[in-house]
Protein backbone atom coordinates (compact mmCIF):
# COMPACT_ATOMS: atom_id res chain seq x y z
CA UNK A 1 0.00 0.00 0.00
CA UNK A 2 2.60 2.12 0.62
CA UNK A 3 4.99 1.34 -2.29
CA UNK A 4 1.69 2.35 -4.46
CA UNK A 5 1.66 6.16 -2.77
CA UNK A 6 5.27 6.62 -3.40
CA UNK A 7 4.61 6.36 -7.07
CA UNK A 8 1.39 8.58 -6.92
CA UNK A 9 3.87 11.04 -5.30
CA UNK A 10 6.56 10.56 -7.43
CA UNK A 11 4.13 10.69 -11.02
CA UNK A 12 2.89 14.17 -9.72
CA UNK A 13 6.13 15.48 -8.72
CA UNK A 14 7.10 14.97 -12.42
CA UNK A 15 4.07 16.50 -13.64
CA UNK A 16 4.47 19.47 -11.17
CA UNK A 17 7.77 20.05 -12.94
CA UNK A 18 6.42 19.62 -16.27
CA UNK A 19 3.44 21.40 -16.50
CA UNK A 20 4.67 24.80 -17.20
CA UNK A 21 6.72 23.42 -20.13
CA UNK A 22 3.56 21.56 -21.34
CA UNK A 23 1.27 24.72 -21.32
CA UNK A 24 3.70 26.11 -23.70
CA UNK A 25 3.43 23.31 -25.75
CA UNK A 26 -0.40 23.22 -25.37
CA UNK A 27 -0.45 26.60 -26.72
CA UNK A 28 0.92 25.85 -30.06
CA UNK A 29 -0.23 22.28 -30.17
CA UNK A 30 -3.52 20.87 -29.21
CA UNK A 31 -2.31 17.14 -29.38
CA UNK A 32 0.18 17.57 -26.29
CA UNK A 33 -2.80 19.57 -24.61
CA UNK A 34 -4.72 16.11 -25.36
CA UNK A 35 -2.27 14.26 -24.20
CA UNK A 36 -1.51 16.46 -20.81
CA UNK A 37 -4.98 16.01 -19.98
CA UNK A 38 -4.98 12.12 -20.56
CA UNK A 39 -1.53 12.06 -18.02
CA UNK A 40 -3.64 13.99 -15.67
CA UNK A 41 -7.02 12.68 -15.72
CA UNK A 42 -5.37 9.23 -14.77
CA UNK A 43 -7.10 6.33 -13.56
CA UNK A 44 -7.09 6.78 -9.89
CA UNK A 45 -6.98 3.69 -7.14
CA UNK A 46 -8.97 3.81 -4.35
CA UNK A 47 -8.17 2.75 -0.75
CA UNK A 48 -9.63 -1.10 -1.83
CA UNK A 49 -7.47 -1.12 -4.27
CA UNK A 50 -9.59 -0.73 -7.15
CA UNK A 51 -8.98 1.95 -10.03
CA UNK A 52 -11.73 4.53 -10.27
CA UNK A 53 -12.29 4.94 -14.39
CA UNK A 54 -12.42 8.96 -15.05
CA UNK A 55 -15.47 9.42 -17.93
CA UNK A 56 -13.88 10.35 -20.90
CA UNK A 57 -13.62 13.53 -22.33
CA UNK A 58 -15.40 14.53 -25.79
CA UNK A 59 -12.98 15.59 -28.19
CA UNK A 60 -13.27 18.98 -30.35
CA UNK A 61 -14.35 17.17 -33.48
CA UNK A 62 -16.76 15.49 -30.78
CA UNK A 63 -18.01 19.33 -29.61
CA UNK A 64 -18.09 20.66 -32.96
CA UNK A 65 -20.48 18.12 -34.74
CA UNK A 66 -22.91 18.02 -31.18
CA UNK A 67 -22.89 21.92 -31.67
CA UNK A 68 -23.92 21.69 -35.53
CA UNK A 69 -26.26 19.23 -34.59
CA UNK A 70 -27.90 21.56 -32.48
CA UNK A 71 -27.74 24.42 -34.57
CA UNK A 72 -29.57 22.34 -37.58
CA UNK A 73 -31.97 20.98 -35.40
CA UNK A 74 -33.14 25.13 -34.16
CA UNK A 75 -32.73 26.21 -38.16
CA UNK A 76 -34.83 23.18 -38.92
CA UNK A 77 -37.29 23.93 -36.22
CA UNK A 78 -37.12 27.81 -37.09
CA UNK A 79 -37.77 26.92 -40.96
CA UNK A 80 -41.26 24.77 -39.64
CA UNK A 81 -42.35 27.46 -38.25
CA UNK A 82 -42.08 29.90 -41.10
CA UNK A 83 -43.94 27.27 -43.49
CA UNK A 84 -46.69 26.76 -40.64
CA UNK A 85 -47.28 30.65 -40.11
CA UNK A 86 -47.24 31.28 -44.03
CA UNK A 87 -49.40 28.51 -44.55
CA UNK A 88 -51.73 30.42 -41.37
CA UNK A 89 -51.70 33.62 -43.72
CA UNK A 90 -52.64 31.84 -46.54
CA UNK A 91 -55.44 29.96 -44.75
CA UNK A 92 -56.58 33.42 -43.27
CA UNK A 93 -56.57 35.11 -46.91
CA UNK A 94 -58.57 32.77 -48.69
CA UNK A 95 -61.02 32.70 -45.69
CA UNK A 96 -61.22 36.46 -46.38
CA UNK A 97 -62.01 35.84 -50.14
CA UNK A 98 -64.52 33.48 -48.91
CA UNK A 99 -66.32 35.92 -46.57
CA UNK A 100 -66.32 38.60 -49.04
CA UNK A 101 -67.51 36.38 -51.90
CA UNK A 102 -70.16 35.29 -49.58
CA UNK A 103 -71.15 38.97 -48.60
CA UNK A 104 -71.43 40.39 -51.80
CA UNK A 105 -73.75 37.28 -53.22
CA UNK A 106 -75.78 38.28 -50.72
CA UNK A 107 -75.95 41.47 -51.19
CA UNK A 108 -76.25 41.08 -54.91
CA UNK A 109 -79.35 38.75 -54.10
CA UNK A 110 -81.00 41.24 -51.66
CA UNK A 111 -80.75 43.58 -54.59
CA UNK A 112 -82.49 41.51 -56.92
CA UNK A 113 -85.32 40.88 -54.79
CA UNK A 114 -85.82 44.55 -53.99
CA UNK A 115 -85.61 45.15 -57.79
CA UNK A 116 -87.85 42.70 -58.01
CA UNK A 117 -90.37 44.05 -55.57
CA UNK A 118 -89.99 47.95 -56.94
CA UNK A 119 -91.97 49.08 -59.81
CA UNK A 120 -90.64 49.35 -63.13
CA UNK A 121 -89.03 52.78 -64.39
CA UNK A 122 -89.43 53.96 -67.59
CA UNK A 123 -85.78 54.50 -69.04
CA UNK A 124 -86.03 57.67 -71.66
CA UNK A 125 -83.47 57.91 -74.15
CA UNK A 126 -81.30 60.87 -73.85
CA UNK A 127 -82.36 64.03 -75.39
CA UNK A 128 -80.66 65.02 -79.02
CA UNK A 129 -77.52 68.03 -78.83
CA UNK A 130 -79.50 71.26 -79.09
CA UNK A 131 -77.74 72.93 -81.73
CA UNK A 132 -76.89 76.48 -80.55
CA UNK A 133 -79.12 79.00 -82.36
CA UNK A 134 -77.68 82.49 -83.25
CA UNK A 135 -79.80 85.88 -83.57
CA UNK A 136 -78.73 87.37 -87.24
CA UNK A 137 -77.66 86.37 -90.38
CA UNK A 138 -76.73 87.78 -93.62
CA UNK A 139 -77.57 85.42 -96.50
CA UNK A 140 -77.01 85.57 -100.37
CA UNK A 141 -79.25 83.06 -102.92
CA UNK A 142 -80.22 81.96 -106.40
CA UNK A 143 -81.80 79.97 -108.29
CA UNK A 144 -84.30 78.87 -111.08
CA UNK A 145 -86.56 81.27 -111.64
CA UNK A 146 -90.20 81.29 -114.03
CA UNK A 147 -92.38 84.12 -115.33
CA UNK A 148 -95.66 82.46 -117.13
CA UNK A 149 -98.43 84.21 -118.29
CA UNK A 150 -101.00 83.77 -121.05
CA UNK A 151 -98.88 84.53 -123.91
CA UNK A 152 -95.88 84.32 -122.52
CA UNK A 153 -93.42 81.99 -120.63
CA UNK A 154 -89.89 83.03 -119.77
CA UNK A 155 -87.14 81.88 -117.81
CA UNK A 156 -84.42 84.51 -116.06
CA UNK A 157 -80.91 83.95 -116.76
CA UNK A 158 -79.96 85.58 -113.70
CA UNK A 159 -82.34 85.61 -110.22
CA UNK A 160 -79.70 86.68 -106.93
CA UNK A 161 -80.84 87.36 -103.89
CA UNK A 162 -78.99 89.47 -100.84
CA UNK A 163 -80.93 89.48 -97.55
CA UNK A 164 -80.58 90.09 -93.74
CA UNK A 165 -82.69 88.56 -90.63
CA UNK A 166 -83.29 88.91 -87.51
CA UNK A 167 -84.86 86.48 -85.02
CA UNK A 168 -87.48 88.12 -82.89
CA UNK A 169 -88.93 84.72 -81.39
CA UNK A 170 -86.94 81.60 -80.98
CA UNK A 171 -89.54 80.33 -84.18
CA UNK A 172 -90.36 83.35 -85.91
CA UNK A 173 -87.36 85.75 -87.83
CA UNK A 174 -88.19 88.83 -89.66
CA UNK A 175 -86.03 89.99 -92.54
CA UNK A 176 -85.30 92.44 -95.54
CA UNK A 177 -83.67 91.45 -98.64
CA UNK A 178 -82.92 93.17 -102.29
CA UNK A 179 -83.20 91.18 -105.18
CA UNK A 180 -82.00 91.45 -108.90
CA UNK A 181 -83.61 89.58 -111.91
CA UNK A 182 -82.43 89.76 -115.51
CA UNK A 183 -83.98 87.68 -118.25
CA UNK A 184 -83.73 87.93 -122.13
CA UNK A 185 -86.56 87.48 -125.07
CA UNK A 186 -86.72 87.60 -128.91
CA UNK A 187 -89.61 89.97 -130.62
CA UNK A 188 -90.38 87.33 -132.64
CA UNK A 189 -93.92 88.46 -133.25
CA UNK A 190 -93.33 92.11 -134.37
CA UNK A 191 -94.25 91.88 -138.05
CA UNK A 192 -93.07 95.23 -138.75
CA UNK A 193 -94.01 95.45 -142.60
CA UNK A 194 -97.47 95.25 -141.54
CA UNK A 195 -98.17 98.33 -140.19
CA UNK A 196 -99.81 101.20 -141.39
CA UNK A 197 -100.85 100.97 -145.79
CA UNK A 198 -97.98 101.87 -147.51
CA UNK A 199 -97.22 102.11 -150.79
CA UNK A 200 -95.20 99.80 -152.52
CA UNK A 201 -92.44 101.15 -152.89
CA UNK A 202 -92.67 102.52 -149.08
CA UNK A 203 -93.34 98.75 -147.96
CA UNK A 204 -89.74 97.69 -149.77
CA UNK A 205 -87.89 100.60 -148.51
CA UNK A 206 -88.81 99.61 -145.09
CA UNK A 207 -88.89 96.39 -145.26
CA UNK A 208 -85.38 96.27 -146.51
CA UNK A 209 -84.30 98.88 -144.03
CA UNK A 210 -85.53 96.31 -140.82
CA UNK A 211 -83.56 93.37 -142.25
CA UNK A 212 -80.38 95.67 -142.61
CA UNK A 213 -80.48 97.06 -139.22
CA UNK A 214 -82.27 94.54 -136.57
CA UNK A 215 -82.50 91.32 -138.60
CA UNK A 216 -85.60 90.91 -138.33
CA UNK A 217 -86.38 90.13 -134.33
CA UNK A 218 -85.24 92.56 -132.24
CA UNK A 219 -84.04 91.72 -128.37
CA UNK A 220 -86.01 92.55 -125.24
CA UNK A 221 -84.12 92.79 -122.15
CA UNK A 222 -86.06 92.81 -118.73
CA UNK A 223 -84.53 94.08 -115.71
CA UNK A 224 -85.78 94.30 -112.00
CA UNK A 225 -84.51 95.30 -108.71
CA UNK A 226 -86.97 94.43 -105.72
CA UNK A 227 -86.99 95.18 -102.28
CA UNK A 228 -88.27 93.06 -99.53
CA UNK A 229 -90.03 92.36 -96.68
CA UNK A 230 -90.37 88.58 -95.11
CA UNK A 231 -90.76 86.05 -92.10
CA UNK A 232 -90.17 82.76 -91.21
CA UNK A 233 -91.97 80.56 -89.03
CA UNK A 234 -89.71 77.44 -88.16
CA UNK A 235 -91.06 74.65 -86.72
CA UNK A 236 -88.02 73.51 -84.67
CA UNK A 237 -84.70 75.37 -83.93
CA UNK A 238 -83.01 73.11 -81.72
CA UNK A 239 -82.28 70.20 -84.39
CA UNK A 240 -79.99 70.64 -87.98
CA UNK A 241 -82.69 70.54 -90.51
CA UNK A 242 -84.90 73.41 -89.89
CA UNK A 243 -88.10 73.52 -91.88
CA UNK A 244 -89.98 76.64 -92.08
CA UNK A 245 -93.25 78.37 -93.91
CA UNK A 246 -93.06 82.18 -94.70
CA UNK A 247 -93.98 85.28 -96.68
CA UNK A 248 -93.19 88.29 -98.12
CA UNK A 249 -94.20 91.52 -99.70
CA UNK A 250 -92.04 93.78 -102.26
CA UNK A 251 -91.87 96.38 -104.29
CA UNK A 252 -90.67 95.68 -107.74
CA UNK A 253 -88.92 98.34 -110.10
CA UNK A 254 -88.25 97.06 -113.35
CA UNK A 255 -87.67 98.27 -116.91
CA UNK A 256 -87.99 96.98 -120.48
CA UNK A 257 -85.97 97.62 -123.58
CA UNK A 258 -84.51 97.04 -126.89
CA UNK A 259 -81.02 95.52 -127.08
CA UNK A 260 -80.76 96.69 -130.79
CA UNK A 261 -80.53 100.47 -130.62
CA UNK A 262 -79.53 101.72 -133.72
CA UNK A 263 -81.96 105.21 -134.83
CA UNK A 264 -83.57 105.91 -137.61
CA UNK A 265 -86.87 107.37 -138.61
CA UNK A 266 -90.01 106.05 -140.56
CA UNK A 267 -93.27 107.24 -141.13
CA UNK A 268 -92.44 110.19 -138.69
CA UNK A 269 -91.74 107.88 -136.11
CA UNK A 270 -88.20 107.41 -134.26
CA UNK A 271 -86.92 103.91 -134.16
CA UNK A 272 -83.89 102.78 -131.54
CA UNK A 273 -84.37 103.88 -128.65
CA UNK A 274 -87.85 102.47 -126.98
CA UNK A 275 -87.80 101.15 -123.46
CA UNK A 276 -91.14 101.17 -120.90
CA UNK A 277 -90.60 101.18 -117.20
CA UNK A 278 -92.95 99.01 -114.40
CA UNK A 279 -93.46 99.18 -110.89
CA UNK A 280 -95.59 97.11 -108.47
CA UNK A 281 -96.29 95.70 -105.37
CA UNK A 282 -96.26 91.52 -104.79
CA UNK A 283 -96.78 89.29 -102.66
CA UNK A 284 -95.12 85.97 -102.02
CA UNK A 285 -95.42 82.30 -99.61
CA UNK A 286 -92.52 80.32 -99.54
CA UNK A 287 -91.68 76.46 -97.93
CA UNK A 288 -88.21 75.09 -97.07
CA UNK A 289 -85.60 74.25 -94.59
CA UNK A 290 -82.64 75.89 -93.20
CA UNK A 291 -79.60 73.33 -92.98
CA UNK A 292 -77.26 74.28 -89.91
CA UNK A 293 -73.42 72.91 -90.38
CA UNK A 294 -72.23 75.03 -87.45
CA UNK A 295 -73.83 78.14 -85.48
CA UNK A 296 -71.86 80.40 -87.71
CA UNK A 297 -73.05 78.63 -91.33
CA UNK A 298 -75.96 77.00 -92.86
CA UNK A 299 -77.50 76.95 -95.80
CA UNK A 300 -81.17 77.05 -97.14
CA UNK A 301 -83.36 75.98 -99.85
CA UNK A 302 -86.66 76.90 -100.65
CA UNK A 303 -89.44 77.37 -103.31
CA UNK A 304 -91.30 80.45 -103.59
CA UNK A 305 -94.78 81.79 -105.52
CA UNK A 306 -95.28 84.99 -106.03
CA UNK A 307 -97.93 87.33 -107.91
CA UNK A 308 -98.28 91.13 -108.37
CA UNK A 309 -100.95 92.79 -106.36
CA UNK A 310 -101.01 96.15 -108.52
CA UNK A 311 -100.13 96.63 -112.30
CA UNK A 312 -97.92 100.07 -112.93
CA UNK A 313 -96.71 100.27 -116.70
CA UNK A 314 -95.72 103.79 -118.09
CA UNK A 315 -97.58 105.40 -120.92
CA UNK A 316 -97.11 105.80 -124.20
CA UNK A 317 -95.20 109.23 -125.07
CA UNK A 318 -96.86 110.49 -127.77
CA UNK A 319 -94.81 109.81 -130.56
CA UNK A 320 -94.43 106.04 -129.12
CA UNK A 321 -93.69 103.42 -132.39
CA UNK A 322 -95.25 100.28 -133.10
CA UNK A 323 -92.30 98.75 -130.94
CA UNK A 324 -92.67 100.94 -127.93
CA UNK A 325 -96.70 99.43 -127.79
CA UNK A 326 -94.99 96.11 -128.03
CA UNK A 327 -92.51 96.91 -124.87
CA UNK A 328 -95.44 98.01 -123.27
CA UNK A 329 -98.09 95.39 -124.07
CA UNK A 330 -95.66 93.15 -122.69
CA UNK A 331 -94.76 94.45 -119.21
CA UNK A 332 -98.76 94.31 -119.03
CA UNK A 333 -98.48 90.44 -119.21
CA UNK A 334 -95.61 89.38 -117.28
CA UNK A 335 -97.26 91.75 -114.26
CA UNK A 336 -100.50 89.43 -114.46
CA UNK A 337 -98.49 86.00 -115.05
CA UNK A 338 -97.43 83.77 -112.18
CA UNK A 339 -93.92 83.86 -110.55
CA UNK A 340 -92.17 80.62 -109.74
CA UNK A 341 -88.67 80.02 -108.45
CA UNK A 342 -86.72 77.53 -106.41
CA UNK A 343 -83.54 79.06 -104.55
CA UNK A 344 -80.93 77.87 -103.27
CA UNK A 345 -78.68 80.38 -100.46
CA UNK A 346 -75.64 80.26 -97.74
CA UNK A 347 -76.07 82.13 -94.48
CA UNK A 348 -73.77 83.46 -92.02
CA UNK A 349 -74.80 84.01 -88.25
CA UNK A 350 -73.96 86.18 -85.90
Amino acid sequence: MKKGNKQISLLLSLMALSLPIGKAFAQEDPLLTETADQIVNTDQIDIEGLYAQKQKQPSQADRIQKLRRELEEKHEQMMRKKVEDMRLEEERKLARKLQNALNGQMQAMDQVSTQAAAPVKTVEAPAPAVQETLNNSVSISGGFMNISSEKEDLEASVNLRLGVENRVHPNITIGVGVRYVSLDTKDQNNNYINYGTYSTNGYNQFATNNSSIYNEARTINFKQVSFDLNSKFYFTVDSKIRPFVGAAVAYNRGSFKYEENQSYRYNNYSYGDEKVSSNNISGAAMVGAQIQFTKNFSAEINAQYEKALNSGVSELENNNTPDEQRLRNLALDLQEGNVASINVGLSVNF
